[in-house]
């Protein structure tokens, strides 16, 4: 055989095993398969062209092609993609997996009944089924997909059994007449994508939002990102001793929520946690929380007082604005347990500001851009200056940094340019100075250190740009200040 024979040869056997390889598919009842690369059993491929089924669909256990009897092992994906008149399906057991999409749009479908056999239910399998009222999850189940029922705002009540180990986002969301959930199990692990308002996540369960009023179990130990964001139907809700964080976003938007309380388990609220629960009157904060996130209570409009523990130790920015009590505290300025917190609204020129004994820190950004800010007095026991906490300031002429800090954040002070002097009492080799603490200070102001310091700020990163320091401070007392 020639070489032109052989490649002949060769091509015939690849184009034989393409064809071997090919789906054998075929239509029973109005209903299109699919054999599986086993060769002996089938999968719900759809329909054939131009006769979508309509009114109540029952799909085999098996069917019958060219003699051999296939099993029905799975429902494709797009299997019953947007077959509006589909009004019921009965699934065999012998089906284990719903692919994909299988019955999106299926807008008429109000029930399904999923066997036992069933394993999964695939990413956006029954979105947008409007109609669907009732679905039962067979505890069979161990995975539902990613949206997988989203937009199925006919549906009221959802059992997730304890076979279930991974719902993905989005599973439930947007299912508006869902008025109750009931979890069986603590062993859930959330698949996360990206942040929807459709599951809480946490260690070791997952619940689903949409509910009017929610007792979250005690297997729970976080609540995830976004876990009930835009339940405005929300009025209350009881968070178990076991829960430690609350994602961001948790609540956003609950506009219905009244009140909550945070228990002592919990030391973080995370970023816009809270966020537009316009109609939030009372909250009470654990005394275990160490941290309240950026915009944690941002636009609560009716929040008119909080108690904050001396647990806390960070707030970031933004997280009382719009409330109330945010907007009642003196000078605008809100001290928010032991951390002094962000100025808002317009400083007039010649402002002096005083953060109360025991202050631990100055916030990122809690003066940013204050140009009118021209006097403040640090307490002693400030340990940190955040970042961009003074940056813009340029009103500040004199700065004074008490011994007791022992961290300058990022751009901690950029662009106070009328800085040309600065008191620095700490040993600047156990202060953590960040990025471009000083951007746009002039160096050539003069900066005062105590003389056992003095050799270490000359050679100090940042400390050293200065080119007039000079050893001629004395030890202070409990408190300094900077002032024009």
């Amino acid at each position: 055989m020639n070489t032109f024979h052989k490649i002949l040869f060769v091509l015939a056997i690849l184009i034989a095993n393409c064809i071997s390889a090919s789906a054998i598919e075929f239509t029973v009842d109005g209903v299109r398969y699919s054999v599986n690369n086993d060769n002996t059993t089938v999968t719900v491929a759809g329909y054939p062209s131009g006769s979508k089924p309509i009114g109540d669909l029952t799909i085999p256990e098996s069917v019958t092609y060219g003699g051999i009897s296939y099993p029905v092992t799975s429902i494709g994906n797009k299997a019953f993609f947007f077959c509006s008149g589909l009004t019921s399906v009965t699934i065999p057991n012998s089906v284990t997996s719903i692919g994909g999409w299988a019955f999106y749009l299926c807008s008429g479908l109000t029930s399904v009944t999923i066997p036992n056999s069933v394993t999964s239910i695939g990413n956006m399998a029954f979105l947008c089924c409007s109609g669907l009222t009732s679905v039962t999850i067979p505890n069979s189940v161990t995975s539902i997909g990613y949206r997988a029922f989203e937009g199925c705002s006919g549906l009221t009540s959802v059992t997730i059994p304890n076979s279930v180990t991974s719902i993905s986002d989005c599973a439930f969301s947007y299912c508006s007449g869902l008025t109750s959930i009931k979890v069986e199990s603590g062993n859930f692990v959330y698949n996360s994508r990206e942040n929807c308002n459709a599951i809480i996540e946490t260690a070791t369960n997952t619940l689903i939002s949409g509910c009017k009023n929610t007792i979250i179990p005690n297997s729970v130990t976080s609540i995830g990102d976004g876990a009930f964001r835009g339940c405005s139907g929300l009025t209350s809700v009881t968070i178990p001793d076991s829960v430690t964080s609350i994602g961001e976003e948790a609540f956003s938007g609950c506009s219905g929520l009244t009140s909550v309380t945070i228990p002592n388990s919990v030391t973080e609220i995370g970023d816009f946690a809270f966020s537009g629960c316009s109609g939030l009157t009372n909250v009470t904060i654990g005394n275990s929380v160490t941290s309240i996130g950026y915009g944690a209570f941002y636009g609560c409009s009716g929040l008119t007082s909080i108690t904050i523990p001396n647990s806390v130790t960070s707030i970031d920015e933004d997280a009382f604005y719009g409330t109330a009590w945010y907007n009642n505290q003196p000078d605008g300025l809100v001290y928010a347990g032991l951390v002094a917190y962000k100025y808002k609204g317009t400083m007039p020129s010649g402002t002096s500001i005083v953060p109360k004994e025991g202050t631990k820190g100055i916030a990122d950004g809690a003066f940013y851009r204050c140009s009118g800010l021209t006097s403040v007095t640090i307490p002693n026991s400030v340990t940190y200056i955040g970042a961009e906490a003074f940056s813009g300031c340029s009103g500040l002429t004199n700065v004074t940094i008490p011994n007791s800090v022992t961290s300058i954040g990022d751009w901690a002070f950029d662009y106070c340019s009328g800085l040309t002097r600065i008191d620095a009492y700490p040993n600047p080799e156990k202060v953590t100075t960040g990025a471009d603490a000083f951007l746009g200070v002039p160096k050539d102001g003069t900066l005062h250190v105590l003389p056992k310091y003095l050799s270490a700020y000359r050679t100090a990163s940042q400390w050293k740009d200065f080119t007039n320091i000079k050893g001629d401070l004395t030890e202070i007392g409990a408190s300094t200040s900077m002032e024009r």
